[in-house]
């Protein structure tokens, strides 16, 4: 599910000590990725990528089968995820007593049968559907979204008749077990979660509004364009307000798989126009990126500018 091969890069310090090779602490040809095991040095890692080989070191460390979970799970899943969030390799298997001990929580609870899959690489982990139960239990606002807002674009099989997902989030909803611990946030997390966000900042700062208590933006409005075929589309909708909001990530500048081959300054062109075309429908205009979205104070001051302020409210806003 990632271009990593742990097992062409990883280093086992047992592997090395009866070898007779040089213990990998001290090669410096060598990056440690968690207790007794090493991967080359090299390019540095995402985050994603770095917890990713703790999850598959993890796997090789242990003698028993393990079947990953939480933000482990996630991770294989291809989730977004903030870095606070996988400071822990998650699994799951029976029992009563939670421990966490090197690195690895081991929670104890029960995981139906069908909801335990085998990967490609091997790997036992718990189903889309019942990460997304279990994520949505463990982790708290804004974090929670980025994950599921994923897992629930994943499982849409109507993404036209139900763009949001609304009959996924009803059918992981009636998954959560009777006395499960953070059943109650995982209700909430869950009807939260929407398949229309178009990207992880997107989802934090959704995050982050639930917070502030501003109004619910309308996610992914089209608005037809006058000189050519085709819509503009804009992340966050406030009609009421003549609102709209943008979530702005590097990548809209500089990837190659956005610019279409476009310079920076061709996009910054492109999208001063956008703004004027959509702006003769919605005259106030949010604009933020990630180092905005990080901070709730800092999106609470950008919102307002634009008209979004708590108590106020926008047309489909409960």
């Amino acid at each position: 599910m990632d271009d990593i091969d742990p097992r062409q890069t990883l280093v086992s310090a047992r592997a090395r000590r009866l070898e007779g090779s040089e213990p990998p602490h001290l090669d410096g040809s060598l990056d440690r990725v968690r207790r007794g095991y090493y991967r080359p040095a090299g390019p540095p890692l995402t985050p994603s990528q770095l917890y990713r080989l703790r999850i598959y070191a993890t796997s090789e460390a242990r003698t028993e089968t393990l079947v990953f979970s939480h933000a482990s799970a996630a991770e294989l899943w291809g989730c977004p995820q903030l870095n606070a969030d996988t400071k822990l390799v998650h699994t799951t298997r029976p029992g009563k007593a939670r421990r966490t001990a090197a690195g690895v929580a081991t929670h104890r609870a029960r995981i139906p049968d069908e909801h335990v899959v085998q990967l490609p690489d091997g790997l036992l982990v718990t189903s889309r559907e019942w990460t997304a139960v279990q994520v949505a239990a463990a982790l708290v606002l804004p974090n929670s979204l980025l994950p599921l807002d994923h897992l629930i674009r994943l499982l849409n099989e109507d993404p036209d008749g139900d763009p949001g997902g609304v009959a996924v989030v009803e059918r992981l909803v009636a998954l959560i077990p009777p006395r499960m611990k953070g059943g109650a946030r995982a209700e909430r997390n869950l009807r939260l979660a929407d398949a229309r966000s178009g990207s992880a900042g997107e989802s934090l700062s959704r995050g982050q509004m639930e917070i502030l208590q501003v109004p619910r933006p309308q996610l992914q409005t089209r608005f037809p364009r006058v000189d050519q075929p085709g819509d503009d589309v804009v992340d966050f909708d406030w009609p009421e307000l003549e609102s709209f909001g943008e979530f702005d990530g590097q990548g809209k500048y500089f990837d190659s798989a956005l610019t279409d081959g476009r310079t920076p300054q061709q996009v910054l062109w492109d999208e001063k126009l956008r703004e004027d075309r959509i702006r003769r429908h919605r005259p106030h205009v949010a604009r933020w990126g990630w180092h905005i979205a990080m901070s709730r104070e800092r999106l609470g001051k950008v919102l307002a500018l634009a008209g979004v302020r708590p108590g106020t409210r926008a047309k489909g806003s409960p």
